[in-house]
């Protein structure tokens, strides 16, 4: 039995050798042989500069706050992305939340990560995916913000904690309303099941007009939470 069990613990890498062998990694956007995103594939997505509003990381021309936020602050304390919502990378993040393209995963977060690093852009106690109503994960058949939680929080040791945050309605697509339009469909959308630490990040793919983010957050706040950071793939603008 002890000659065996050294065998038994190096299948799962002589499987996976296997599996990489049989299956070539390829980039996911021009199929260019050997990692799953060509650094050429990489250097096309667009980046935000880096001066940009304090809250919301809307482009500013100087550091500080964006008209908006400096009227009011939003309930949450900082976005972090350092990607813009535009061709290529909204093609890439399309195919991976509307078309089945769960390859795209790992790409879309190692890319993501990488720009911190070797450390996040903030330590929060726990992540916080933005939930899916139970209809709407019924069709997709997943949770894009649980993918991305579940691969960030792995990666630097920092806990997710799934089915606190509910959605209670099934509010619709939020793509292509207005600003007030998205504010009255998720007016009351969201509710905390539970305890959750004083310091979070809501994970998201997109941040369009911040009204999710700044409801999960206040959600957030009126339970006692002290701050509220949100962690999205990019920023549309």
């Amino acid at each position: 039995m002890q000659r065996i069990l050294p065998h038994l613990y190096r299948l799962p890498d002589a499987v996976g050798h296997f599996s990489h062998w049989l299956f070539p990694e390829c980039c996911r956007a021009c199929a260019a042989p050997g990692v799953p995103l060509c650094a050429g594939c990489f250097g096309d997505w667009p980046r935000l500069p880096t001066e940009r509003c304090s809250y919301c990381a809307l482009p500013l021309s100087d550091n500080g706050d964006c008209p908006v936020c400096s009227v009011e602050a939003p309930a949450y304390d900082h976005v972090h992305t350092p990607f813009i919502y535009a061709e290529p990378l909204n093609t890439a993040i399309i195919a991976w939340k509307f078309q089945q393209r769960l390859d795209w995963t790992r790409p879309l977060a190692d890319a993501w990560a990488s720009a911190w690093g070797g450390h996040p852009p903030s330590r929060p106690d726990a992540l916080l995916p933005v939930p899916l109503h139970r209809q709407r994960l019924r069709e997709r058949g997943y949770n894009q913000s649980m993918l991305l939680a579940r691969h960030w929080g792995k990666r630097w040791r920092i806990p997710v904690i799934p089915g606190v945050l509910q959605r209670r309605r099934n509010t619709g697509h939020q793509l292509g309303l207005s600003a007030a339009a998205r504010r009255d469909n998720l007016e009351a959308a969201f509710a905390l099941r539970g305890r959750v630490p004083d310091h979070v990040a809501i994970v998201d793919d997109v941040l369009t007009t911040g009204t999710t983010a700044a409801q999960i957050a206040s959600t957030l706040r009126d339970a006692g939470v002290q701050r509220v950071d949100i962690w999205v793939l990019a920023r549309a603008l």
